[in-house]
């Protein structure tokens, strides 16, 4: 591959951030990691303690520490976009690498919540620190969930099924059995994680769980283009809320809040303000958007026809 552009997911679930900043280091660094002939996953497991350090660095006050451990997030940030390009150059793409990019992305947070938290005890004395950190780890970890099902889900309507990276506990379960510990042991053991991860996803994308397996039960793998074009319009714009309930935007927080020497900037925000838009979005926005398309998809089925794009919106 000779364009950075075919490294991507898709443009349209791609952030601005990544895309002028995070993207090409790590395109750099998935050409270097391909000379080299450094795999996907080991790519993964580097930024994966690359992370951790980062997350060390925090629990220091010193400011020269703290300089190191933005650098290292940073660093971390466009290793973790490096596994996927390099994937996607070689065509290796599996789903091993996929669970050990979602372990790397808990274990750096992991580390980042836990080493400020210290910082914070360190400073008030109080332990219930400990449980507010917590509880954000959780939540964090509901909302990055359901963003990643909705932007696999805006790639599997729109760009093309066979990039969207959807796969049901069910399969997963009856995969696992096939796997031993002897021969599978990476695999095995991390797929524990990743069928609770996929269950999270089933449980609180369960309406758009149904527009997603009645699509496949109706065209397979070749959306009609009504259905995409009625899809892209309605959820495109929804984009922007699912990447703020990933990683750019919290990381923005939390270096403004470092910056400002308050922790609590951060956690208020993890806490509130991203659970208030995660709620938002399953209860009201992506409701409405999927019962269009739901309907646009019964229509066609049913008449042959497509339904008028305002009509199905109203």
């Amino acid at each position: 591959m000779g364009r950075i552009e075919d490294t991507y997911k898709a443009r349209d679930v791609e952030e601005i951030i990544d895309i002028h900043l995070y993207r090409p280091w790590g395109y750099a660094l998935a050409l270097g990691a391909r000379k080299l002939r450094i795999t996907p996953n080991q790519i993964s497991v580097v930024g994966m303690i690359v992370g951790l350090a980062s997350g060390h660095m925090f629990m220091y006050t010193d400011p020269w520490l703290n300089a190191i451990g933005v650098f290292l997030w940073m660093l971390g940030q466009a290793l973790d976009g490096a596994d996927g390009q390099l994937a996607r150059m070689t065509d290796t793409r599996s789903r091993l690498g996929r669970m050990l990019d979602g372990i790397s992305d808990s274990v750096k947070f992991a580390s980042l919540y836990l080493h400020v938290g210290y910082r914070m005890y360190e400073a008030s004395g109080d332990l219930w620190v400990f449980a507010v950190v917590v509880f954000a780890g959780l939540t964090h970890s509901y909302q990055s969930s359901l963003a990643d099902f909705y932007r696999n889900a805006y790639l599997f309507f729109v760009e093309k099924p066979g990039k969207a990276e959807f796969e049901s506990s069910k399969r997963l379960l009856e995969d696992k059995k096939k796997l031993s510990w002897r021969n599978d042991f990476t695999e095995r053991f991390l797929m524990g994680a990743y069928i609770t991860y996929t269950r999270r996803q089933e449980r609180f994308s369960r309406r758009s769980g149904y527009l997603y397996e009645r699509a496949r039960e109706l065209y397979g793998c070749e959306i009609p283009e009504n259905v995409k074009t009625l899809y892209r319009k309605l959820n495109r714009k929804l984009l922007k809320y699912y990447n703020a309930l990933t990683t750019n935007t919290r990381m923005i927080v939390f270096f403004a809040s470092l910056l400002l020497g308050n922790f609590w900037i951060f956690f208020t925000f993890e806490i509130i303000g991203l659970n208030a838009l995660m709620i938002l979005m399953m209860t009201r926005v992506q409701k409405k958007a999927d019962a269009a398309v739901l309907c646009e998809m019964e229509s066609s089925a049913v008449s042959g026809q497509t339904v008028n794009v305002q009509e199905a919106m109203s």
